[in-house]
C-alpha cells in the first residue's frame, strides 16, 4: 500500500514538473526563447517597398545596428551613392534599444541576439531609406526587411526589444512604432516585463 501511494506520488510530481516545464517553455522565458510579438490591429505593417535594395548583413552590433555590404551602387539621396560592395553602418531607423557598452543595460543582450536570428551574418536584407540618409555619425539610416517579408525595425519593438524613437524629418513608420510599443509595454512583453 506504501509502495501505490509513493509511486502514484512521484507520478503526481512528474505530470506537474512537465506540466511547468512545458509553461515556461512555451512562454518563451528558458533558454533563449523568443517571446512572442505582440500585433497591432489598428496599424498595417507595410511589406517590403518594391524599390527596397538589397544588402548582405555583414555583422550585428547591437539591437539597432549591423554592418553590411551594398549588392549594387545604391542611390540614398541627393547626391549620396552606396558604392557596390561598400560596407556600411546600418542604424535602424524609428527604433532604440538598451544600450550594450560602457555598461550593459537590462535587455542589450536579448536585443542584439534577437536581431542576431533575423539577420544572420551573410544573410540578404532588404533596406528603404526615409528623408535623411544618414546621421550625425556618418550611419546608413534605413528600414529593413528580411528575404521572406518581415519588417525588422516593427519586430523587434512588436517583440519589447526595442522602443519606439521619432527623430524627424524620418517619421514614416513613427506612428506604427510608438502604437507597437504601447501594446507590448500593456503585454510586458521583452523587456517591458523584464526590465
Amino acid at each position: 500500500m506504501k509502495r501505490t501511494r509513493t509511486a502514484v506520488s512521484a507520478v503526481a510530481i512528474a505530470v506537474v514538473l512537465a506540466g511547468a516545464l512545458w509553461f515556461v517553455i512555451a512562454s518563451g522565458t528558458l533558454g533563449g526563447g523568443e517571446a512572442r510579438p505582440v500585433t497591432t490591429p489598428s496599424a498595417d505593417v507595410p511589406p517590403r517597398p518594391a524599390d527596397a535594395f538589397g544588402l548582405t548583413v555583414a555583422h550585428v552590433s547591437d539591437g539597432d545596428t549591423i554592418r553590411a555590404t551594398t549588392t549594387g551602387a545604391t542611390v540614398i539621396g541627393p547626391g549620396d551613392v552606396l558604392a557596390d560592395g561598400a560596407t556600411v553602418r546600418v542604424r535602424l531607423i524609428g527604433i532604440d534599444t538598451p544600450e550594450g557598452t560602457p555598461t550593459v543595460e537590462c535587455g542589450a543582450d536579448e536585443a542584439r541576439e534577437h536581431l542576431r536570428r533575423l539577420l544572420p551574418e551573410g544573410s540578404r536584407v532588404w533596406a528603404a531609406t526615409d528623408r535623411e540618409p544618414r546621421d550625425r555619425y556618418d550611419r546608413v539610416l534605413l528600414y529593413l526587411w528580411t528575404d521572406d517579408g518581415t519588417f525588422v525595425n516593427h519586430r523587434l519593438v512588436a517583440s519589447g526589444d526595442a522602443r519606439a524613437l521619432t527623430v524627424p524629418p524620418n517619421t514614416t513608420h513613427a506612428d506604427l512604432f510608438a502604437e507597437t510599443e504601447t501594446a507590448a509595454r500593456a503585454a510586458s512583453i521583452g523587456q517591458w516585463g523584464s526590465c
